[in-house]
């Protein structure tokens, strides 16, 4: 196995912005690991890479699937071990950049994924949600599965549950022995910065994405007939501007739930990855991620990957 590198952190921290930087300094190609820019037609909401950014270097594992049709983690991590060596042939660094911690630790420590659930298991779950509540399975996953349970937000109800399905599914560990991890040198980065800085950049950003197309972009994939229930269209953003298209909101509303979920969110990333040991962070204060210093810090610390 080949050198990878990481950028991750909170979303709205400056990934982004600091792995086209490098691109201007280092020989690289992006595997985007973003579980909401691998849908097709979410792209203002989603932050995902424009025309501009794609042009100035390659970026993979984007634009995957439909909102409405199924894609797993699975799926990505299969696609991006299937990449990394095209990537590494061109003579390039596969960097991948994103703020999925579970994205992350599939490619790095190898998921066991196990045969897909059955409707019986999937329904019976289903029911014990609506009875029991998302704690109660929590505190199941937490007890079968301590592993999965440590890397699940435990308050996402769809989270938990495909967690317990997972674990179900391969006897009792989502992440089973002999599961396939990363052999290769790897460089993980991580952008920090603090939470008043964080929280005032999510702020901003809500109010920008309904100033620049979000509400039109929804409206767009409404009519193309996906459902707003369809789990990708719930997502912070896209719930909201469905909800001030169906009249139930107002747009200052749409724009303060989005910038309130958001927040939550980038919370539960920071907790994710304040777990893995492997990232060094930069700290980044109220700074652009693509501060000369931070670039030329980032850059330094992936110098033993490019020899």
């Amino acid at each position: 196995m080949g050198p990878i590198a990481f950028i991750v952190g909170a979303t709205g921290s400056g990934k982004t912005e600091l792995s086209l930087a490098l691109a201007a300094r280092i020989p690289i190609e992006i595997l985007v690991a973003d579980s909401r820019q691998v849908y097709r037609g979410m792209d203002i909401g989603t932050a995902k890479p424009d025309a501009r950014a794609r042009a100035a270097v390659p970026h993979h594992l984007i634009d995957l699937a439909a909102p409405g049709e199924p894609f797993s983690v699975a799926s990505w991590a299969a696609e991006a071990r299937r990449l990394i060596p095209e990537i590494i042939a061109r003579g390039r660094l596969p960097l991948v950049v994103g703020g999925s911690g579970l994205y992350l630790a599939a490619l790095l420590d190898g998921y066991a994924f196990g045969p897909a659930p059955g409707a019986e298991q999937r329904a019976r779950l289903n029911k014990e949600l609506a009875t029991a509540g998302v704690g109660a399975l929590a505190d199941r996953l937490r007890t079968v599965d301590p592993s999965s349970a440590a890397r699940t937000d435990l308050r996402n109800p769809r989270r938990v549950t495909r967690a317990l399905e997972r674990s179900a599914s391969s006897g009792g560990e989502a992440t089973a022995p002999g599961a396939k991890t990363w052999e290769g040198p790897v460089s993980l980065i991580g952008i920090s910065r603090p939470t008043e800085v964080l929280y005032r950049r999510i702020d901003d950003r809500a109010g920008w994405l309904f100033a620049n197309g979000l509400v039109e972009e929804v409206r767009r994939l409404l009519e193309a007939g996906h459902d707003p229930r369809q789990a990708p269209l719930t997502s912070h953003g896209y719930g909201e501007a469905a909800r001030y298209l169906a009249g139930q909101w107002s747009l200052e509303e749409a724009v303060a739930v989005t910038a309130r979920r958001t927040r939550q969110y980038a919370k539960r990333q920071r907790t994710w990855f304040r777990r893995e040991e492997r990232i060094v962070w930069l700290s980044a204060g109220e700074a652009p991620a693509d501060d000369p210093t931070l670039v030329v810090e980032a850059e330094r610390r992936l110098e033993g990957l490019l020899r």
